[in-house]
This record gives C-alpha cells, structure tokens and sequence, in this order.
C-alpha cells in the first residue's frame, strides 16, 4: 500500500516537463511510421487509384521495401511478384495521438507509471505532476488495427510496469483523446467526459476499490488501413528482369498494375592496372583502372591518391610526389548501389637530386681576387649523371649593412592582421636582428598567450626583382603548432597565406614573390603562430537537427535557415555547422531529399564549412540501408570542403577538422545505428587527434529527462570516458531541450539535446549557437528562429544558458632564426656537364669588382628533368 498522504504530494516542488518519449517500441515505430508518407501513399491520392513504390526499369538490391496503397478499401488485395502471391501486411498511414491530462503523479520518483496500446508498451513517464499536465503521447501506427484497439492506463511500482506486488503509485488522468493520423477522432461509449479518472493501490490503510489500470476500447474502421507492406529479399532470387503485379477487386471493378524492375546484387568487377602493387616507379606513373558491370551498368568511379580525388586519365609526375610509399584507393558502384572497392601502395623514388650544397666559397665570406673558383658538392639518391649550372642572384636580408630592411615584433587579435601595418609594433633592437641575420641557431622569440604573436620584415628589394623570387625563413614553434608565411598582396589589400608547417624542429617556409607584392621596391613578409582573440564571444558554431518536416511540408523554412546563416556567417563570427540528422522525415521520398539537398546547397555555393550524420528517418530502420543518405550526402559532397577529414563507408560516419582562433577542433559524425567497427574507427579518430578538442555529434543521445536514450549510454563509456579531448556530445531526435555538465576528475564535459521538430510547422526554423567566449572560459547557447525572428522556443533556462568551457590549454610561439628573400636569375656563370654523383663541380667566376656583394646559387638537373636548386649565398670582394 502507498504510504504517501496526499498533502505530501501538495508539499512536494516539482519541475512539470511534458514528455514525448517513446519507450523500447520507438524502434518498430519508426519503420512504419516512415513508409506511410512515400512516393506510392502520394500516388494514390486519386479517388479508386492504387499504387505500387517500385517503377518500370528500377533498379533493386538487398532488402527492398514494397509499398501498395489505394485511395479506397480494395478488396483482394493482392501483390505477386513473378507470378506468386506474397504475404502483405496493413499498416495505418499515420501514427495516432494520445492526449491526456495527469495529476499527483510521481513517475520522477522511480514509479514505473506507464501506457499501453493492444498490451503493446507506448510509454513511460518519468516526471512528477502536481498539477494537470497535459503530455501528448504518440501511438505506432503498426500497433493499431482494424476492429477493436484496447488502450491500457497503468500504475506501476518502482520495480515494474506491470506486476501487482510492492507499492505503486496512486496517480489520476482526465481530458482524454484519441485521434489518429488523418485526424479521425476515436471513441469509448464508456469514457466519460466530465469524469477523473485514478488509477493505483490506494493510500495505507484505507480501503480501496482502486485497480492498478485501466482500460479503454476504441473502434478503428478497415477503411482507415489503405497501405500495405511487404519486404522482399532480393538476395534469395537471381539477379535480373522480374515481374511486380498489384491486382484487386474495389468497389469500381478489378484493376491491374504491372512493372518490371532489375534485381541486382552483383557487385561490379573492378581491376586496377596500373600501377602495380608494390612497384617503385620513377619519373611518371600512368594510373589505369577498369570496372565493368553486366548487371545494372557501371557507375563513376571515385580514385583517390593519398586520400585526395584524382580523374581519370591521369598521368602522375613522381617528381611531384613525395619520397616514399603512396597509396591509390579506387572504389566502383554500378547503378543499383553495389560497392567494390580496392588499393593498392607503390613507392617513389628519391629520383631528384639532392639540392646542391655549397662547397667554397663560404657563405659571407670575403675573398681578395678579381676572380674566384665557384665550387658546389652534388649528389642522385639513383645516381644519376648530373648538369650543374651555377648562375648569378640576389640576397636581401638583415645582414645587410646600412639598415635597408626593417623588421618588427607584435601580437594582434586575429591572423593574420587586417591591415599592413597594426598599431602598436616594436621596432627589433640591433641585437634582435643579429639573431635573424644568418642561420646561426640563434632565435628570435615571440610568445603570446592573449594574441597572435608575429614577426614582420619590409624588404627593399630594388627596382628590379627578377622574376624567380621567394622569401625564405627558417623557425620553428612549439609542438604541433602552424606556423605561417604571408606576403601583403597590395592588389588586395590582404595578406596572401604562402606556406606553412609546425613542430619544435627547424623547419623552412618558401613563399613565391609575385608582381603585386612589390611596391616602392619594397616586399612584406609576416610570419605568423594561431592564438584566441577577445570579446563578446570569440566566434560561433551553428546547430541544426531535425528539418525532417521542412524537408516533407515547409521547404521554405528550410532554405530560409541555410540562407540566413550565409547572411549572417560574418557579421554573427560563425565558422561551422552541425547538422545533427533526420534531414529528411521519410527516407525514401526523393521530394525530400531533392528539397533538403537544395536548401544546404546554399551553404556549399557560400563555401560555409558543415556537416551532417544521418538519423532514423534518414535510413531504412532495421537493416540501416543508407542508399538514398548516400545520393544526396555521401562523401563526394564533402570530399572537397577544407575542413573534410575522413569516413567510414561513404560518409555514414566522418570527421572534420575545424581550426578557429588558433584552437583546433575535430567533430566525430557517428550515423544511425552505431555498431562496433563504428566504434573503432571513431576511437581511432578521437587517439590520432588528441590534441584537438574534440565534439561527438549523433542523432540520439539525451531524453529531456536529461537521461542518455538509445545508444547515448554506449557512446558516453565507448568513446567519451576513454578519450580525454571529448568535451562536448550533441544529439536530437527527441522533441525537447536538456542539457548536462558532467565532471571526469579535472575534465567537463558538456552534453545537449537540441530538438524543435514537435513545434509548429515542424519547428518554425528554429536553431541553435554555440557561441565561445575565451577570454572568461564560457559557451554561450541560445537559440533563434530567423523565421518568426524570435528568440527562445522552450523555456528561457533551456535554450539560453551559458555553460563552463575549458578547451585544451594553447601555447603559441614563433621562433625566428633567419629571413630573407632569394632572387634567382637567369645569368649564367658557368656549367658543366656528366657530374657524377657525390662528387664537387668548379667553375670559375670572372670579371668580380672590388668592394661588392655576389650572390649566387646552383642547379643540378638530372636526365629525367628531375632538378634541385641550392640556397642563394653570399661573398664580399675586397
């Protein structure tokens, strides 16, 4: 018996959420629920029309879905395929609503308080009510049937929905309603309206007449059931032509359909050629590779060269590749959507030859003769008879005398800087430019811990550069940190980014000196390390998920979201976009997927970096057939973005790599259905990028109640407990907004739910910002309907709240030790020919005039045309 007074229940403070959570049925739910709003429902919405979801001439493979739907009741039904009746089964179009009121409820205590369908279980509540609630409670269509439906109110105890032992909740309902998808108002002749009804074991000794349920009967006509399923294994047949036939008998006759579809579930051959597993090659590869399909005719094929897309004919140039192993992937489709894929790796040869090192004289040396021996040391990693040319140039750097050059130290907001000169420079000392003179291991520092640290140089480089110019520097960084070289554009106004690489190693940056970035004989160079800037908040991602109604019934909500984030991507400081799945609302509508496709294209024409994970109503539900994800979002869409990292199986599950700030993120997609290779690979991604802050987006999650739903538990010991760079998880697919700040010893993360799709006209455009404050370690989240331009569509404290940040810790550095610009001329000195391998080539420099700088750099050129120049050195006549 229950011990709880009802004055108790009146005392008690609670927060009344309105839940629309399907429990372990949801899985079965989805499939009808998404089949009922194809192709074939929309064909038959003609008086006595009948439709079948599969055309003339289509092309099937695997498990296929068959739909038939008719506008009336047809009698006989019946679907054969090659002559044979197969067993269809009725499914309602649409899911029902139960919508009711509750009161003294203590679900949010552990009673297990729950709602049934044709003793099939529909819900669970699980918050308290000490008031009426009203909660909406959607019905799978597939529970429903034609005749009697029986609909069950349950008490539960903290063990069980059903038992009848231990003490159960005394909790009461009224306001009652049935109503199915089409909007059909069902009715109990015993249900009284005006009447509360309570379900429970009563209080603790009182006497009781109280039962633990109760049931109600509602009528559903066979009228309502106009669509039937049947799903066909292709596999078990061969492949080929066969016969599809839908026959009835209606109220205007018999009617007939009859189309004939092309069973394939070959996978088409596929043979690379060229180049061979293994093979070293040098000088040029041919890449050769051929698919053939008898089934359903070959598809294009995708090649990929060390992961980077290459068309077919293609004619490598190995000098352009680096030494070492490379690795050509090939995958094939034919038209009914069979994959085969393959590799192969070959090596390339160190076949240029080594740059030529300087022999004598030494670099800034000063020589007394009116002519000098020019002598350079040469080398082939094939050993190959080399021509070494030793031509005139120019050097300009700062240990240049008279102070020509000048050089500057700062640290700005942003990087590069907006303007070619920002306020505030230091002028380097003698001392500092001595440190930058001459590769010495002598370095110029610049650290900086608020802003961009850099370093910038103005050359004079005369009144006539030659062509053949580049700015060299030569640094290093703290680990794993970019460093850059940019060069002012003055055509643009805007500094051009030239090179870049990191490490605590010497490394040396080359930057190609062009026309417009001369001016007054001078040449700007700025080098520069990543560090976050101040303010408001720093910059911003955008959230979306759930447009799955947009897609069905308002596209231009859809188009007038992604159009409203590339208006304001600048002005609001966004620099990515999550898409958190359910694009669409059924997975087969090729209206939908056209719609959804069309609306995020205006992110891909604006060149807006983002990326989407597939939910339930994207996919097939039970065997995960992500055939039509994959036409419209598979990875050649995002192959090409720059924040692109990587996937698993065509996108069903990928990464990017997002650099904002000088903060680096990379954000784990993990698709629908989430099995074991997904969770190795994702765990692979999360340990290769430790160093990023990383973000898991995927469909399910959270419930509102804030408890993980599906497989959000899963992905919380899977993969966030094990890799300390996850700081933050985003999923939707339940209505609602929850979110969590969960504590790892010294680590937080942040979990959120974010789902609208339950509002009007499937949400009203509303959507999420991620917006991250740096300076005071804080992410501001709010949320905005550019639609009804308003703020807010559930509680202010559930869509705007600011949450604790603690990003990975950056140290930024730039380590200078020398600069400098190389201008190579096309004067020749001397050449001389068949200079073998590891040997020293001489020639002699004439015509020298005393009191003056030379400048000169070699080449050694091999019979290939594989070519290395030297450095640019320097000596002093007397």
């Amino acid at each position: 018996m229950n011990s709880r007074s009802s004055m108790n229940r009146k005392q008690r403070t609670v927060i009344i959420i309105a839940v629309l959570i399907a429990f372990a049925g949801l899985v079965s739910m989805i499939l009808w629920s998404l089949m009922v709003q194809t192709k074939w429902h929309q064909a038959a919405s003609a008086e006595d029309s009948f439709a079948l979801s599969l055309d003339n001439g289509d092309f099937v493979r695997g498990i296929k879905l068959i739909g038939v739907t008719s506008a009336t009741m047809d009698k006989n039904l019946k679907l054969l395929i090659d002559g044979t009746k197969m067993p269809t089964k009725p499914v309602m179009e649409q899911n029902a609503l139960l919508t009711l009121e509750i009161n003294d409820m203590e679900a949010g205590n552990g009673y297990l308080n729950s709602v049934w369908v044709n003793d099939k279980l529909v819900h669970t509540f699980e918050t308290n009510a000490t008031t009426f609630t009203k909660v909406t409670i959607p019905v799978p269509a597939h529970l429903l049937k034609s005749g009697n439906n029986k609909v069950t109110f349950r008490s539960g105890s903290l063990a069980s929905r059903q038992d009848e032992a231990g003490e159960h909740d005394d909790w009461r309902f009224r306001a009652l309603k049935f109503e199915l998808g089409d909007g059909t108002v069902l009715d109990d002749p015993n249900y009284k309206t005006a009447t509360t009804y309570t379900v429970g074991d009563g209080q603790a000794g009182e006497p009781t007449n109280l039962s633990l349920y109760k049931d109600f009967n509602y009528t559903i006509k066979d009228e309502k059931f106009r669509t039937f399923f049947y799903l066909w294994d292709t596999q078990e047949i061969s492949d080929g032509s066969h016969q599809i036939q839908l026959l009835a008998d209606g109220p205007s006759g018999k009617k007939a359909k009859a189309v004939t579809v092309q069973v394939d579930n070959t996978s088409p051959t596929l043979e690379i050629i060229t180049p061979i597993e293994g093979r070293t090659y040098k000088n040029k590869v041919n890449v050769n590779v051929k698919s053939t399909d008898e089934g359903s005719g070959s598809g294009p094929l995708v090649i990929k060269l060390d992961g980077k897309l290459i068309e077919l004919p293609a004619e490598i140039d190995t000098t352009k590749l680096a030494v070492g192993e490379h690795k050509l992937d090939v995958a094939a489709s034919d038209k009914a959507g069979n994959e085969r894929d393959k590799s192969v790796t070959f090596r390339v040869l160190d076949e240029k030859p080594n740059p030529p090192v300087l022999a004598a004289p030494a670099d800034l040396s000063t020589i007394p003769s009116k002519q000098t021996a020019l002598s350079v040391r040469v080398s082939d990693a094939t050993d190959d008879p080399m021509k070494v040319s030793f031509y005139k140039a120019k050097r300009y750097d700062l240990a240049q005398l008279g102070g020509i050059h000048e050089s500057y130290a700062h640290a700005v907001d942003r990087e590069p800087p907006l303007t070619l000169i920002p306020s505030g420079e230091t002028v380097l000392t003698p001392q500092d430019r001595e440190l930058v003179a001459t590769r010495d291991g002598k370095y110029l520092l610049n650290n900086d811990k608020e802003n961009f640290p850099y370093h910038r140089f103005s050359f004079n480089v005369g009144s006539s550069l030659p062509k053949d110019a580049e700015a060299v520097w030569t640094g290093h960084s703290l680990p794993d940190r970019l460093v850059t070289m940019y060069l002012w554009n003055y055509e643009k106004a805007a500094w051009d980014d030239l090179d870049s690489n990191k490490g605590t190693e010497d490394f040396t940056l080359h930057g190609k000196i062009i026309p417009a970035h001369v001016r007054n004989e001078r040449v700007e160079v700025l080098v520069q390390d990543r560090i976050p800037s101040t303010g408001d908040y720093d910059f911003a991602f955008v959230w979306m998920t759930d447009t799955q109604y947009y897609s069905e019934s308002y596209p231009k909500i859809y188009d007038l979201m992604t159009q409203w984030v590339v208006d304001n991507w600048k002005d609001k400081k966004f620099k990515y976009l999550l898409h958190t799945g359910d694009i669409v609302n059924n997975w087969n509508s090729k209206a939908e997927w056209e719609r959804a496709s069309a609306s995020m294209k205006t992110l891909d024409d604006a060149h807006i970096p983002y990326g989407v994970v597939a939910g339930n109503h994207d996919v097939y539900y039970d065997v995960g057939n992500y055939d039509e994800f994959w036409k419209y979002f598979g990875r050649e869409r995002f192959v090409n973005q720059p924040t692109f990292g990587g996937d698993l199986n065509n996108n069903r599950d990928h990464y990017d790599l997002v650099s904002v700030n000088g903060h680096d993120f990379v954000i784990v997609y993990l698709g629908w259905l989430i099995d074991q290779k997904t969770f190795d690979w994702a765990n692979g991604v999360l340990h290769k990028y430790s160093d990023r802050n990383a973000i898991i987006a995927t469909h399910e999650y959270l419930k509102p109640s804030k408890a993980y739903y599906g497989q959000g538990k899963g992905v919380w010991e899977k993969l966030v407990v094990p890799n300390s760079n996850v700081f933050m998880v985003l999923g939707g697919h339940n209505p609602g907004a929850a979110y969590n700040i969960k504590k790892l010893g010294d680590r937080t993360v942040l979990e959120m739910l974010s789902d609208y799709q339950n509002g009007p006209e499937g949400g009203q455009g509303f959507m999420r910002f991620l917006q991250f404050d740096l300076t005071n370690n804080k992410l501001l989240v709010n949320t905005y309907s550019p639609y009804i331009k308003k703020w807010n569509f559930f509680k202010p404290d559930e869509d705007d709240f600011v949450l604790p940040l603690n990003l990975k810790p950056i140290e930024k550095q730039v380590a200078t030790d020398y600069i400098g610009i190389y201008a190579r001329t096309n004067d020749l000195i001397g050449q001389v020919e068949n200079v073998p391998s590891g040997s020293s080539v001489t020639v002699t420099y004439y015509g020298l005039q005393p009191d003056q700088q030379y400048d000169w750099y070699a080449v050694s050129q091999d019979e290939f045309g594989g070519q290395s120049k030297s450095e640019v050195w320097s000596f002093h006549t007397k």
